[in-house]
């Protein structure tokens, strides 16, 4: 173990609905498998389609937290499952998401400290997905703003904190060193692939641990090899630019190479 990781997360469904990468998630599921992934984020309904998989499934996180953009209050996530539930569903660990600075903050804040005590009894890991958004966020989420949504996952138990990507460098390689947590950067919003390679590449730069990339993964042409380039990158410090010349040499000559 080189103590990063490459999540890839598949709880869009709740809040988006059918987006496409994901309308038959047991096909996301054994790309994601295939490709590399040290873990999957899921909600309890669709552990369900694990089964495909076969005994080659990486880590669960059971995520516990949703919202919706149909809802009146799409940033405001609620408790839908539990740590015991988790367990019996056979997770390997559980996720939160939490959205500082929304009206709803200390609703979330309450819930995120009763998980964070049932991970405590059960020894369970924790991911918190600490995000600045919400009604007091104005436009886009300052750096400041991130570094405080980490430190108040790390301060609130985390054992592993998925954060937005900061702008400044500086900032990021700060909160990578100051908090005694593995840190991931999210994948954020479809981008091109030649631009989450180079975030992944400032990110692993900055001292974190790894990347917990969605979209930029299953809605991706080639789902199953961005997500090995990805793994290259973080696990076998391949560059940016390595990894990109690796996806335009096609399937055929991708073996030979890894």
């Amino acid at each position: 173990m080189d103590g990063r990781s490459v999540v890839l997360p598949l709880d869009h469904g709740v809040t988006m609905g059918p987006i496409p990468g994901i309308e038959r998630l047991e096909a996301t599921i054994e790309s994601g498998v295939r490709g590399g992934a040290d873990a999957l984020i899921l909600h309890k309904g669709m552990l369900r389609c694990l089964h495909p998989a076969n005994g080659q499934t990486p880590g669960i996180i059971m995520h516990l937290s949703a919202s919706t953009e149909l809802g009146p209050c799409s940033y405001h996530k609620v408790l839908t499952g539990s740590v015991d539930e988790a367990i019996r569903a056979g997770a390997d660990a559980v996720s939160f998401h939490l959205n500082l600075g929304d009206n709803h903050e200390p609703e979330m804040l309450k819930d995120l400290g009763e998980v964070g005590r049932s991970c405590a009894d059960w020894q369970v890991p924790l991911l918190v997905m600490a995000y600045p958004c919400g009604d007091r966020i104005d436009g886009a989420a300052e750096d400041a703003h991130i570094a405080h949504a980490a430190r108040v996952a790390a301060e609130m138990g985390a054992d592993i904190i998925k954060i937005p990507f900061p702008k400044d460098f500086h900032v990021l390689a700060r909160i990578s060193s100051s908090l005694n947590v593995p840190i991931l950067v999210a994948g954020g919003q479809s981008m091109k692939v030649e631009d989450t390679l180079e975030r992944i590449d400032i990110s692993i730069q900055a001292g974190t641990s790894g990347v917990a990339a969605g979209r930029n993964v299953f809605q991706q042409p080639d789902p199953e090899a961005v997500l090995r380039a990805i793994c290259d990158m973080v696990h076998r410090g391949v560059s940016a630019k390595e990894a990109l010349e690796n996806l335009k040499t096609g399937p055929s000559d991708w073996k030979s190479k890894t």
